[in-house]
């Protein structure tokens, strides 16, 4: 049985976590290329860069542009940890609490927008 992670920007945090036990997984403890660890870490550094330490409730990107960029990374990611990972991993995309199992779920660039983090 393939062990089940999720890609997921969290603060604070590494973009990796499981998704049966909850677990924060550190990119280099998986068996992933060094090319995407590196991609990896910026994109939550990314993230991390959003967060309003004065009031958390309105962290934010700086503008859409940032934003959309940010979740296609995120999407990108996804597809590469996907094709690296299987079949000893089943990989998700979690946003917006909503967990994603297959890219085709996200088709277009408008669900992309619509994608909120």
């Amino acid at each position: 049985m393939a062990i089940r992670i999720k890609l997921w920007a969290d603060y604070g945090s590494y973009p990796l976590w499981g998704v049966d036990e909850i677990d924060n997984i550190a990119p280099e403890e998986l068996p992933l290329s060094q090319a995407t660890i590196q991609r990896l870490n910026p994109w939550q550094d990314t993230y991390d860069k959003t967060l309003n330490q004065d009031y958390p409730p309105l962290s934010d990107f700086p503008n859409q542009q940032a934003e959309t960029d940010f979740k296609q990374e995120g999407i990108s990611l996804w597809k590469q940890l996907r094709l690296e990972l299987t079949p000893d991993y089943e990989v998700f995309y979690q946003n917006e609490g909503q967990l994603f199992r297959n890219p085709k779920e996200i088709t277009t660039k408008s669900t992309v927008q619509k994608i909120t983090v």
